[in-house]
């Protein structure tokens, strides 16, 4: 599979710690009476809790939206300022309509610091020029530059060699040890962990940080997340789930297996349903070999669980499923995208977790079998 859903949950951040006053002058000529959205990145992994963006209060043409996440900003003839305060330096990029009004493109990332940033928008590709005093955004220029080339060997959301991943690790290592106040390198980890994958190398890597970095909200919510991804990852056992009306996913679940698969999938993942019909393939070769398949979907409203009954009556779906209405699944195992496949022993250990890569699972199955 070389595509992966992915969602982004709207979940406010904690605000309880020291803000970044922000003020863009934003010009954008060749979007004017058009609008933008200032928007976080593409992320996965509920990423975009960490994300917080407050606006100030009276701004006409600037609109809060996504829970607090981003701002749409109707382009006005000269100068558009969009004010508030973040919980810490943070990438961003910028979303307009295409030329031809067919779809949307986006900016390349750039950040949000503190005190004013001027922001040009040079063209109707989204070109964005960004002056040269602007610190934190010439950190994260250097900081790009010194990762090109690890860069260009990886994927981002599909399966890469691990190898590669080690390689850019070790590199953000050593930019962070000799820069620990960069806030391009802490995010840097956030985006490597979203695109990639959990590693636990990225634990020993944020106690590098200075500690202003480290006093931070965004610094504090992203270890929480690292912390409750290194418990439930391969080697950690599968939590108790409760799904409401006493139906739960517990200890004794995979007891009577040697392996059960659990997918954790959605009526609005594309990919999700096209390769259902593989997913049910592979439950008939492994169903009489001890292998045991459970589907949790990641739907709360009675429409979207009839046209989830409904897709896997029509594709012949007999496993048990479940809805995750209480949000269990989703806060306990960091599920922050989909289709994530979760394959647990007898005894409720995870052995496998991967977002994406239905086209391993065979393999993944056969080897823990063996």
């Amino acid at each position: 599979m070389k595509r992966i859903s992915q969602i982004l949950l709207f979940l406010v951040s904690s605000s309880a710690f020291s803000q970044t006053q922000f003020n863009i002058q934003l010009t954008a000529p060749a979007f004017e009476k058009d609008s933008l959205l200032l928007a976080p990145p593409p992320t996965s992994r509920n990423i975009i809790s960490v994300y917080s963006l407050n606006l100030n209060a009276d701004q006409k043409n600037v609109k809060s939206i996504g829970n607090s996440k981003g701002a749409l900003i109707k382009i006005q003839p000269q100068d558009n300022t969009i004010s508030g305060n973040i919980p810490c330096p943070m990438p961003m990029i910028m979303m307009g309509p295409k030329e031809d009004k067919k779809g949307f493109q986006q900016s390349k990332m750039f950040f949000i610091e503190n005190g004013n940033l001027k922001i040009q928008v040079a063209d109707k590709n989204l070109t964005l020029v960004i002056p040269p005093d602007a610190a934190i955004n010439t950190d994260y220029k250097k900081l790009k530059e010194y990762l090109q080339q690890a860069d260009e060997k990886l994927r981002p959301f599909e399966q890469n060699n691990p190898a590669d991943l080690e390689n850019k690790e070790k590199l953000l290592k050593t930019y962070i040890k000799k820069n620990p106040e960069s806030y391009p390198a802490f995010w840097e980890i956030i985006d490597v962990f979203s695109k990639y994958g959990f590693h636990k190398n990225y634990l020993t890597d944020l106690p590098l940080f200075s500690k202003k970095i480290k006093a931070s909200s965004c610094f504090k919510d992203f270890e929480k997340i690292l912390i409750l991804e290194n418990s439930t990852n391969v080697g950690g056992n599968f939590p108790e789930i409760d799904f409401g009306s006493e139906r739960k996913i517990t200890k004794a679940t995979f007891s009577d297996y040697k392996i059960t698969l659990v997918d954790y999938w959605s009526t609005s993942c594309k990919p999700c349903i096209k390769e259902l019909p593989e997913l049910v393939k592979l439950y008939e070769k492994y169903k009489d070999k001890g292998v045991n398949f459970i589907s949790v979907a990641d739907d709360k409203t009675q429409q979207r669980m009839d046209l989830a009954n409904k897709i896997f009556k029509e594709n012949n779906v007999t496993w048990k499923s479940y809805f995750d209405t209480t949000k269990e699944f989703t806060r306990k195992l960091n599920a922050g995208g989909y289709p994530l496949f979760i394959i647990v022993d007898r005894s409720g250990k995870i052995v496998s977790k991967e977002l994406g890569g239905q086209e391993t699972l065979d393999a993944v199955i056969e080897k823990h079998l063996k």
